[in-house]
């Protein structure tokens, strides 16, 4: 059995390769060549006050293999300049616990376990890449971000796979994190990116509207 860890999947996993295989198999769940059951949260009071225990998994089958992906969060809320986020961890503020347990249909043999951190941004984005594929215009340019955090990184990474994205105007609650994100993605890409004050302003003009 594999244990394969972030830094692995960071190393192997691309974006146009996230896209593909999802899109393969989306397109096999009406015929029953892939399955999947949505994620179901259980939630328990804990001995943090101002949080709670969740539990969230979700399964999924496809090309002779099984999928289940666990989730052991402390959820909690926290304000800032009059705005209230969802925050989580798993044993401290900055760590978090997502595993993968993939197991052969044919044999019933697992076959590995895999950190889900990095594996789950890339996911969710290439989600998203393929509704900006077949939904947006063909000469979508501009992009209004909400969040700034990894799922917005790779949301961005994904739509650039399927169009010519050439601006981001990015808004979160944290001024310093939204200014973060413009300059690495500008950077990264070599495309205009610009943090906003408000929501409002990241709509304005844009052709994609992503809620990260």
């Amino acid at each position: 059995m594999l244990f394969i860890n972030n830094d692995i999947v960071a190393q192997l996993l691309t974006m146009e390769d996230c896209i593909r295989a999802q899109e393969e198999a989306f397109r096999k769940l009406p015929t029953g060549g892939a399955m999947h059951r949505p994620r179901i949260d259980m939630y328990m009071p804990c001995d943090d006050d101002e949080g709670y225990f969740r539990w969230g998994s979700m399964e999924g089958a496809n090309d002779g293999f099984f999928a289940i992906r666990m989730k052991s969060d402390i959820i909690y809320e926290q304000e800032y300049e009059g705005t209230r986020t969802q925050e989580k961890y798993c044993s401290r503020p900055g760590l978090y616990c997502g595993l993968i347990l993939l197991n052969e249909v044919e044999t019933g043999v697992p076959l590995a376990i895999l950190n889900d951190g990095f594996l789950q941004h890339m996911r969710v984005g290439a989600d998203s890449g393929i509704g900006v594929d077949y939904m947006a215009k063909k000469d979508a340019r501009v992009v209004g971000m909400i969040g700034s955090g990894g799922m917005a990184r790779t949301h961005i990474e994904a739509f650039r796979q399927v169009r010519d994205i050439e601006r981001v105007q990015v808004f979160s609650p944290t001024r310093e994190n939204r200014e973060a994100y413009a300059r690495e993605i500008g950077e990264k890409y070599n495309i205009e990116v610009i943090p906003v004050d408000t929501p409002e302003a990241a709509h304005r003009g844009a052709d994609i509207i992503a809620g990260c």
